[in-house]
């Protein structure tokens, strides 16, 4: 498991977009969860990745997170996922 995003402290935020690209020979299971106010919201639960293909892991619907909130991807087969992130960060101070 890695985390691919943390919101930083004073800031809110929305992920915009979230892709992941299969980079491996074979499939590859992803899993995919939001770690929100310290509790564990699955985004996608062990989805078989063909050989080169890319997911929009979000379907164009953003998710916002607070400080300290996390997006954390897990490969089956371990550095074997290519993950971009877009972000929109908000200061509140």
């Amino acid at each position: 498991a890695i985390t691919v995003y943390t919101c930083p402290a004073h800031f809110e935020a929305e992920v915009q977009l979230l892709l992941v690209n299969n980079l491996h020979t074979g499939v590859v299971d992803l899993t995919v969860k939001g770690i929100i106010s310290s509790t564990n919201i699955p985004v996608v639960t062990t989805y078989s990745m063909a050989v080169d293909e890319i997911l929009d892991v979000l379907n164009s619907r953003p998710i916002a997170l607070k400080a300290a909130d996390t997006i954390v991807v897990t490969a089956g087969t371990a550095s074997k996922l290519n993950v971009v992130v877009t972000v929109r960060e908000i200061y509140t101070g």
